[in-house]
């Protein structure tokens, strides 16, 4: 069966979108004055800023924040500048949105790095490959997976009393950017917009229950079709056509699609 699937960016110009960004650690300071020339900046995710008129205005990483009409809008947590005639700002973008604990996700670590990391968690299950842990919170659980000893995948799952509500949605779209959605397996994939970590949304059917799993891996730079095809290789599509997680894939879509 054909795959139907959207892609929210032009491939190749949002690779090379992502390869231009400068990355730098800003030590910043932020307010809503104008006059901002030459300083640092911290926004919020959803915040603007004037920063006067100007044509020339433009940003390295539009994906962190963007600049139209002399007014800056911080669009995706990182760090980025915007730079004009007039000098540059330092932007430092901040999530608002902490309900969720993401996974551990120092990809290649070892098993015993990823232990020590969760020590404050319940071991569940362990394998030679995954490793699980009981979750805190809104977080139901924790899975980590290893491809020759090495970290490979990491994965939490919420139930649905967390991911009926907005909090996920916004936990996710203050820190990554929607590249496509694939309406037939009810995927959405992610990346954050420094291009180091890709992320699948997946609803399923756990235990007689419908659940959001969130998989993170490492971005490697390949393309953002072929890192799709290897994390939809390892977290297999399921249930495609219940009508509960179907109606689950539509309502995150909605929230996470902008």
């Amino acid at each position: 069966m054909k795959t139907k699937s959207k892609h929210f960016f032009t491939m190749s110009a949002f690779i090379a979108m992502l390869l231009c960004i400068s990355l730098s650690v800003f030590t910043s300071c932020g307010d809503n004055s104008d006059d901002s020339i030459n300083t640092s900046l911290t926004l919020n995710v959803g915040e603007t800023h004037s920063i006067g008129p100007g044509d020339d205005w433009e940003s390295a990483n539009a994906l962190v924040a963007s600049v139209k009409n002399g007014t800056i809008k911080a669009v995706c947590s990182g760090t980025t500048t915007i730079t004009g005639n007039a000098g540059t700002i330092k932007v430092t973008v901040k999530a608002t949105n902490y309900n969720f604990t993401e996974p551990y996700l120092s990809f290649g670590a070892s098993k015993s790095d990823v232990k020590k990391a969760m020590s404050a968690y319940s071991l569940f299950s362990e394998k030679t490959d995954v490793i699980a842990y009981n979750g805190k919170g809104n977080v139901d659980s924790y899975i980590y997976g290893f491809e020759n000893s090495q970290l490979y995948m990491s994965i939490f799952m919420v139930t649905s009393a967390y991911y009926k509500t907005d909090d996920l949605a916004t936990f996710l779209t203050e820190r990554y950017i929607v590249v496509n959605v694939d309406e037939e397996e009810n995927l959405i994939s992610m990346i954050d917009p420094l291009q180091k970590t890709f992320v699948l949304v997946q609803p399923k059917v756990q235990s007689s229950q419908v659940v959001v799993i969130v998989s993170y891996a490492k971005y490697t730079g390949s393309t953002i079709t072929n890192a799709i095809k290897k994390m939809r290789a390892t977290v297999k599509p399921q249930n495609e056509n219940n009508k509960e997680v179907k109606a689950v894939f539509a309502q995150l879509k909605d929230k996470l699609v902008k």
